[in-house]
């Protein structure tokens, strides 16, 4: 009977082992829940603050890169038609100065042969006046 006297003490001071470690916990979660009412509010008002003025933050962000990508593919819209004009300016100078460059040839093939020509001019006057000076003679 010893045996049993003893384990039934031992359960008994288990249970009450069990009861104050119980009643202590619930004292130290009741501490607990004033402690975080007390200072959990504000403190949780606090980050919502700081949630909502993030997200401000956040939805202003997103506006100003909207700006910039709409900024950025208006203006890449604009020097692409900016290089195909000016593409197309290049083209017709180098059409014109194909021209004058031809012209300018010409000009100075003409300039060329203009005392050429004279001077067979002059030859052919010379030989015509000979020829009528000796008629004369």
């Amino acid at each position: 009977m010893q045996w049993e006297a003893l384990t039934a003490i031992s359960v008994a001071i288990l249970a009450l082992e069990s009861l104050v470690l119980g009643v202590t916990l619930a004292a130290w979660l009741r501490r607990l829940g004033r402690v975080l009412d007390k200072d959990g509010q504000p403190l949780l008002q606090a980050a919502r603050s700081v949630a909502e003025a993030a997200g401000k933050v956040v939805h202003e962000l997103r506006g100003e890169v909207e700006q910039v990508v709409a900024t950025s593919r208006e203006l890449r819209q604009r020097i692409s038609g900016a290089a195909g004009s000016i593409e197309e300016r290049a083209q017709d100078l180098e059409a014109v100065l194909d021209i004058l460059q031809d012209e300018v040839e010409e000009t100075a093939l003409d300039v060329a042969a203009a005392p050429r020509a004279t001077r067979r001019g002059t030859k052919v006057i010379r030989a015509v006046k000979r020829a009528f000076l000796r008629g004369r003679r």
